[in-house]
């Protein structure tokens, strides 16, 4: 039976994952495969600038849960979007440290945005750039690099919970404002990939439902590439339908089926920008990164 030696809780404003590495002698890490709790930690957080109360019930349920299987290893929780801008967000992870006696930490977004392209950035051929797009739940990150060096990284106010609406519905005039926004956040960038690499629950989520994955395969997830005139039929196909009939669609998680429109607009919106004409998902993010870092 693998024998783990640390374990890592990233704190979303959608959803917490959890995993769980083992190093060998040689500095190499396996993991587990990822747990994961959606929570919306950061629903409706623009309005009130606070973390939602259910939310943070449903995380500290979620993470109570996960420390009563967790063996006796050490435990970093980080935190993203929400937490690092939330009023309360510091006393939230001051409070997770106090019960379950977890090293803690709040991470920028430049931190974020470096944590995701060193875990995604195997995807790339040596000697070729890489970007990495990590569409989140709070913000969205952009990270270049060459040989997974990191050369440049920015943090967009983007994010799939953020922009979203509390049905997950928008009408015409509302998905205007969220292209305008985008297109306002952009900034220049500094090279030209040679790919794009694509991390985040919205983009494994496009990824699932192109397969049409009954049940989450991340081995299938994992390189698959997904065009932009792909994601643009997908959300033709999604902005005619309710929440309650997205979450019947095979690929799409029930609980994501509210944030996913929000999250493939602002895919759009970075695809048309800079003229991406496909993105190659990866199911390695911020949560390799973290084990890396380490």
């Amino acid at each position: 039976m693998q024998q783990y030696t640390q374990a890592v809780i990233d704190i979303g404003s959608n959803s917490l994952r959890l995993m769980k590495g083992f190093c060998d002698a040689d500095g190499r890490w396996q993991f587990s495969p990822k747990e994961l709790a959606t929570t919306q930690l950061g629903r409706e957080m623009d309005k009130t600038g606070s973390l939602s109360p259910q939310g943070i019930r449903a995380s500290l349920a979620a993470m109570r849960r996960w420390q009563e299987t967790l063996p006796d290893i050490p435990v970093l929780a980080v935190a993203t979007s929400a937490v690092r801008e939330a009023a309360d967000g510091t006393a939230f992870m001051e409070e997770i440290g106090r019960r379950f006696h977890w090293k803690c930490r709040i991470i920028s977004g430049k931190e974020e945005a470096s944590l995701s392209f060193s875990g995604a950035a195997s995807l790339a051929v040596q000697g070729s750039y890489a970007g990495v797009l990590d569409i989140g739940g709070g913000s969205s990150e952009t990270a270049l690099g060459r040989n997974k060096a990191l050369l440049w990284s920015h943090s967009y106010p983007l994010g799939a919970v953020r922009l979203s609406s509390p049905d997950g519905s928008f009408r015409a005039g509302e998905v205007e404002k969220i292209y305008e926004r985008c297109e306002a956040a952009f900034l220049p960038l500094p090279y030209t990939p040679d790919i794009w690499i694509g991390v985040g629950g919205t983009l494994t989520s496009l990824a699932a439902m192109e397969l049409l994955l009954e049940s989450y395969d991340p081995q299938q997830v994992h390189g698959y590439l997904v065009t932009a005139d792909r994601l643009r039929r997908r959300i033709v196909q999604l902005q005619y339908m309710t929440a309650e009939e997205r979450r019947h669609i095979p690929g799409l998680q029930p609980k994501r089926a509210d944030v996913i429109l929000a999250g493939l607009y602002i895919a759009d919106a970075f695809m048309r920008h800079y003229g991406v004409a496909a993105i190659q998902i990866s199911e390695q993010d911020l949560l390799e990164g973290v084990f890396y870092a380490l």
